[in-house]
């Protein structure tokens, strides 16, 4: 019993050097890196799927489901500058005979990104991303009663998306990391679909708001020896106001010009790359054909965790 007891003191002992020696290690090149990094992947729209439409005026859907892997390029590990690529696609199975998947969202996109600070505790950087957005038919865009066509009706556009990225404290909590997003999107003319003058935002403006809650605070993660912790809990909280000639609304109509989403994602402990999410949604419609219909929609689903 003595030598477990001098075992057990032993460990604990060893334990508490080996915490104080990497405590007082300096932070080197790497850490600053992986946030510039981590910060790009906090960026990224995380690819999900519903529980079938949930509760709003969705059509009965089996699943909606975003499918938006995405390629990390860089030349270094402490590079200033970065790019990614991904051929995401959205799409609805219907609850209906068969199950069709009717004309998806292909949004193919490629991203830019130039940090501008190096500091640990901000890391803030630029990005420009390249759009297409497309449904793959080629049908008229309205039917013969002059209603949108929209099972098989064209419908393309490409877009330019300019903003700025970063990470500020605002929670006065020691285990959080809070991301601020906002960017101007313009849809160039440039095989665009012409039928989508006048109905159509060109030009918008988003904002986005992430909120990640770790289980440690990074006090207590250092003084363990641990450089990174992959969050239990995500909010987020997205805008969008579209200017421009929207169905001859007037500025201030939110019905026509305002998109507001919410979602509340959680990883269980035992998962590291998925979490389950609700998820609220009010404004116009993002599946291609479907964008003159405003939608309320509560919704649970499955989350892919791009966070690392």
């Amino acid at each position: 019993m003595k030598k477990i007891r001098v075992v057990i003191f032993a460990a604990v002992l060893g334990f508490g050097v080996l915490a104080k020696s990497t405590k007082a290690q300096p932070m080197d090149s790497t850490r600053i890196e992986s946030d510039f990094f981590q910060s790009i992947r906090a960026n990224h729209v995380d690819s999900y799927i519903t529980f079938g439409q949930g509760f709003g005026n969705l059509e009965p859907l089996i699943f909606e489901g975003l499918i938006s892997p995405y390629f990390l390029l860089r030349t270094s590990r402490n590079a200033r500058w970065g790019a990614s690529i991904s051929p995401a696609i959205l799409i609805r199975m219907e609850a209906e005979k068969s199950f069709p998947v009717r004309a998806p969202s292909y949004m193919p996109n490629a991203t830019f990104y130039h940090q501008i600070s190096r500091t640990s505790e901000q890391v803030k950087y630029v990005f420009l991303t390249l759009w297409h957005h497309s449904n793959g038919q080629d049908d008229d865009f309205t039917n013969e009663d002059g209603t949108f066509n929209t099972k098989t009706g064209d419908f393309s556009t490409n877009m330019i998306e300019v903003g700025a990225f970063f990470n500020k404290p605002i929670l006065p909590f020691a285990n959080t990391r809070e991301y601020f997003r906002t960017s101007i999107e313009y849809h160039i003319n440039f095989a665009r679909s012409p039928e989508l003058e006048g109905v159509y935002s060109f030009l918008r403006w988003h904002n986005d708001l992430r909120i990640f809650r770790f289980p440690l605070p990074k006090s207590t993660l250092r003084w363990l020896g641990y450089k990174t912790q992959l969050p239990h809990v995500q909010t987020n909280i997205e805008t969008t106001w579209m200017f421009g000639d929207v169905n001859n609304a007037s500025f201030f109509d939110l019905e026509e010009r305002f998109n507001l989403s919410f979602t509340i994602s959680y990883r269980p402990p035992v998962l590291n790359d998925v979490s389950f999410f609700v998820n609220f949604y009010t404004g116009k419609d993002y599946y291609n054909m479907q964008f003159m219909h405003r939608i309320n929609v509560l919704r649970l689903g499955l989350q892919a965790y791009t966070f690392k």
